[in-house]
Parts: C-alpha cells; structure tokens; sequence
C-alpha cells in the first residue's frame, strides 16, 4: 500500500495526518500554527508605514498597504509548509498527497513546492476545514486513499 499524507491548512493553521490504511481514520502526525495571519495588517508593522505626497497638490498618503504584508506573510507560510512536505518526501515518508485547503493557501502552497512534490498529489479540495475534527475532514477526502 502506498503512503498517503493529507495536509489540510489555512492562513493560520496546517495539520498533517498520515493515513493508516486504504479506508481508516486520519492520525495526525504534525501541526504547524502562524499566528501572525490573525493579525490586522497594521499591527504587523513596527511603526507607520512611510508617508509622501501626491505629485500634483496637497495631498499625503501612505506608502506601502499592510494588506501586503498579509499576504507576503501567508505565502512565507506556505514556503514552511512546502518544506515540511518535500522533507517528509525525500525520506519516504508518503508517496500520495491529498491537500484540503482555502483557495488562496492552495494556491500558494503550489506555487511554493518543488515539482517532484507537486507529482505527489493525487487529490486536492478548495475547503477551509483546518480547524474541524478529524471526521469531518475525512469526509472531504475520497473513500480509498
């Protein structure tokens, strides 16, 4: 039987479970937390962004958007997560990958992993369920890993 991981994540949370056979249940092998993503985009800046004026006029306005540094915070997320999963590939630790996860974390999570880990992935589900018990995520997933 081939090994099969499913990773199930969102902007602030990812969790590995490892399947024990074709049909079973999920054993959760890892958890991973970002807390920064719950963050407002302001309260991640050490002071106020810079401030310049408008070519023509009076008017001043900020120079960088703190929504930037959500998403460039998401996405450092999402490199973490690659890493964890292409280690666990280069020892053999899964030959499937099943990812469940929020549209735009999928999204970074592939264009953060290598090729060789990308050719792993045998399901994938745009849903945010990082945070629901184990049942409810096994239904996400198809009947035989």
């Amino acid at each position: 039987m081939a090994k099969a991981w499913v990773l199930v994540a969102n902007h602030t949370h990812a969790r590995l479970f490892e399947a024990e056979n074709r049909a079973g249940a999920l054993r959760e092998i890892e958890a991973m937390v970002y807390p920064e993503g719950r963050m407002k985009g302001q309260e991640l800046l050490s002071d106020a962004p810079g401030r310049a004026f408008d070519s023509l006029g009076l008017g001043r306005h900020a120079m960088s958007s703190p929504t930037d540094l959500r998403k460039q915070g998401a996405q450092k997320f999402a490199r973490d997560i690659a890493h964890a999963l292409e280690k666990g590939r280069q020892q053999g630790r899964f030959d499937k990958l099943y990812i469940v996860a929020e549209p735009s974390m999928a999204g970074s999570l592939r264009m953060s992993m290598t090729p060789p880990t990308l050719a792993t992935i045998a399901g994938e589900s745009r849903k945010n369920v990082a945070e629901c018990d184990t049942d409810e995520i096994r239904a996400q997933l198809p009947t035989w890993l």
